[in-house]
């Protein structure tokens, strides 16, 4: 799909959060929140990060986005009692200021404990050290980790299961192709194992239909998010549990 050019003007205000929720799939109800970047325009035109990171970067924006998602998210779920995640990249994990900025969010925050960052399994296995940095640095302020996208990139998984990690997600082609692909079977189950016997919580992300979402039910996976359940929303007080209890 090509990239929409922008060409309104734009400021780091304009990128907020959008939610999409993560499905307990035994009580049906929603476990936590993926806090995902929206570029909003004047004209109330809506970007994904696809189409506007090349402007952060140009605009020299990348090292405030994570600590700007953060800051908004956290305002917005201060008096919501549910866990929320944001994403966070490379960059970040070499930022200091960015873990400082955070652990100081959380020093007064109420059950900070709610609040992890998402770091991709490409991103994660080759910043094993400064991954590791992270952790240690926010752990005590209760900060939360999880792997994204685990089983799209080749590396050593069983490394980052030894993190202290919170959850890790399963990317959603593993799901599709895990009956009729031996190799995939085989890694998705040498990574359940993993993370039963590290008590990691797994989310199976990217399901996107009702086949899919039958397919995790039938592995030991509890958690899972995709379209099948909600699309990113602006407010989470739009009725994602009407559309939870459709399943």
């Amino acid at each position: 799909m090509p990239i929409r050019e922008i060409s309104e003007d734009f400021s780091i205000d304009d990128i907020v959060p959008y939610f999409q929720p993560i499905v307990d799939l035994d009580s049906q109800g929603v476990w936590r929140y993926e806090c995902l970047a929206r570029l909003i325009t004047q004209n109330d035109k809506t970007f994904l990060p696809s189409e506007f990171l090349y402007l952060i970067e140009r605009e020299q924006h990348v090292k405030t986005l994570a600590a700007s998602m953060f800051l908004q998210s956290a305002s917005y779920f201060h008096n919501v009692n549910i866990p929320w995640n944001i994403n966070i990249s490379a960059n970040d994990l070499n930022n200091d200021g960015l873990i400082n900025s955070l652990i100081a969010q959380l020093a007064d925050y109420p059950n900070p404990e709610r609040a992890s960052i998402e770091v991709s399994a490409a991103t994660a296995l080759a910043n094993q050290a400064q991954l590791r940095s992270f952790i240690d640095k926010g752990m005590h302020t209760g900060l939360g980790v999880f792997i994204d996208n685990v089983g799209s990139c080749p590396g050593n998984i069983r490394a980052l299961m030894n993190l202290p990690v919170r959850g890790i997600k399963i990317a959603g082609g593993l799901i599709k192709h895990y009956q009729q692909q031996d190799a995939v079977k085989e890694y998705v189950d040498y990574v359940l194992a993993l993370c039963e016997h590290q008590h990691i919580a797994v989310i199976a992300e990217h399901i996107e239909n009702e086949q899919l979402l039958n397919d995790v039910k039938r592995l030991p996976i509890k958690y899972a998010q995709g379209y099948v359940f909600s699309p990113p929303v602006a407010d989470v007080q739009h009725n994602v549990q009407a559309s939870l209890q459709q399943h």
